[in-house]
């Protein structure tokens, strides 16, 4: 779906990480971590392309169809806004929601979206009444609505609860099966994470670490290990040795 070459990114002129180069393809889940200020929002907005690269390449598929998912949604909630209008809104043009139109088909795909999210029993209900795993649900539903191949989110889970976080991931994982799609996702939920990812990109301003490859790839670095120790699952801890002076 794309690929950086030698990517740096940063602001203005000036680098904030190493270069990255790495391919994301269908089928595939990537997992963008490191800690607050890392520099995971920058790269993030560069792969989006809201903000230049300082040097480097990124290369996308011909056919590569983008659907994004931002860390905070704001809605007027005084809006009495339904579930299916949310949803339909991110079909029309430049993400607008009050035009008199939308694209041929769209009624299928918003149908579509909402039986894919299982949110088609909300879709007659006002957004303000959701709760938070629900509306989370449904700007999913808004991205799907787009049929995209490639799915970009930016910490989907946050401020929910750990049982709608697992139905988010649970959600992730079916779209990658059932359509094959790719999914680069931001996420500080490491043990959910690495369950399902198949690679990660991991990035860190403040030790010049920026490092992608498959899981087990980036597992095994003895850095990495020792950086998450307190945060991985068990079963995906690796012995690090400790130097002795």
């Amino acid at each position: 779906m794309f690929a950086t070459r030698s990517l740096v990114v940063g602001w203005g002129q000036r680098a904030m990480l190493p270069p990255l180069t790495f391919t994301v393809r269908c089928g595939e889940l990537w997992g963008l971590v490191g800690r607050n200020g890392s520099g995971k929002s920058t790269l993030l907005k560069t792969i989006l392309q809201m903000i230049p690269s300082v040097a480097g390449r990124l290369e996308f598929a011909p056919d590569t169809r983008l659907g994004f998912v931002p860390q905070r949604n704001e809605w007027e909630l005084a809006v009495p806004a339904r579930v299916k209008d949310i949803v339909a809104g991110g079909l029309d043009a430049d993400w607008r929601t009050m035009l008199p139109w939308r694209p041929r088909g769209a009624h299928a795909r918003v149908a579509d979206a909402l039986r894919v999210t299982q949110t088609e029993h909300l879709a007659q209900q006002r957004f303000a009444e959701l709760s938070g795993g629900q509306s989370q649900r449904v700007w999913l539903a808004r991205a799907v609505a787009l049929e995209p191949n490639l799915l970009a989110l930016d910490e989907p889970t946050s401020a929910l609860d750990p049982e709608a976080e697992l139905g988010v991931f649970e959600l992730l994982s079916e779209l990658i099966r059932v359509r094959h799609i790719a999914v680069f996702l931001v996420s500080h939920q490491l043990d959910l994470l690495l369950e399902r990812a198949t690679h990660i990109c991991w990035v860190d301003r403040m030790t010049g670490v920026a490092k992608a490859g498959t899981k087990a790839e980036i597992l095994a670095d003895p850095i990495f290990q020792k950086r998450y120790a307190g945060e991985l699952p068990l079963n995906l801890r690796v012995p690090v040795e400790v130097a002795r002076g």
